[in-house]
């Protein structure tokens, strides 16, 4: 298992990362045979705290993503009426803002935009297909994977195509919707979907669904665990699952 994560990452931090946990492991083994339970329960209450102290952080480098909420995924992305926020999340809308709002202005006395005025403005721009990223705060593998969205972000950034993320730990309504596990043992995250004017045509890992009325045997579920453990989360996997060559030399009217 640990040869096959560090075949399959995607990234030289998700590298690390791989080798620096089986680094771990072995560790606390080699220092139960040797010293006994007590000491390699403390070497690993140590590495818990400094894990917790110091996380390994987010990708905080060059980006075109957008973080998404409920309402922008389902009125930017799906094509639908705007729902009710959910209690989950205190975002509103400058939109629905009511009252005089103090406007900053610049130099020339023209009004000032703010950060978030933009970020809506660019959201106001249509695109014909999106590539959304369903993540958690808590997955490494999350974590690991953003710094290569961020990178096809920025290489097939054409007018008809955008990328976004939604935190489904925010959002859990859009998990279940999707049919993405928030459970730590399951593959589902990160989970990458491809719409195409607001309706899903592609996924990874893909979604695998039994048949009504079909017996989930272990082979059954055994193919299902091999097909989201094993797609790899290198760029060139997801350029050519969602064939993003064709859809960015692709020409809109």
């Amino acid at each position: 298992m640990s040869i096959w994560k560090c075949f399959m990452a995607a990234t030289a931090e998700e590298l690390s990362s791989v080798l620096i946990l089986y680094t771990k492991f072995f560790t606390v083994c080699s220092i139960f045979w040797r010293f006994g339970f007590w000491y390699s329960c403390l070497y690993a209450i140590g590495w818990i705290v400094l894990s917790t102290i110091f996380p390994q952080p987010w990708y905080r480098g060059p980006t075109k993503i957008y973080e998404l909420n409920e309402a922008a995924f389902r009125d930017k992305v799906l094509h639908t009426a705007k729902s009710k926020p959910s209690s989950s999340t205190s975002t509103i809308s400058t939109g629905e803002i009511k009252g005089p709002r103090i406007t900053e202005l610049d130099e020339n006395g023209e009004p000032k935009e703010d950060k978030e005025d933009k970020e809506e403005k660019k959201l106001e721009l249509e695109a014909k297909y999106w590539i959304v990223m369903l993540y958690a705060n808590w997955s490494v593998a999350c974590l690991n994977f953003e710094a290569v969205l961020a990178k096809l972000s920025i290489q097939y950034d054409v007018p008809h195509l955008k990328f976004g993320q939604i935190d489904i730990d925010i959002y859990p309504d859009l998990a279940e919707e999707f049919g993405v596990s928030k459970d730590p043992a399951s593959f589902d995250l990160p989970t990458l979907l491809l719409f195409q004017q607001g309706k899903e045509i592609r996924r990874l890992p893909e979604l695998t669904i039994t048949k009504e009325g079909a017996n989930s045997s272990k082979t059954n579920a055994a193919k299902d665990t091999i097909t989201r453990l094993g797609w790899s989360k290198q760029p060139s996997t997801v350029i050519n699952a969602f064939q993003l060559e064709k859809i960015v030399n692709e020409k809109i009217n």
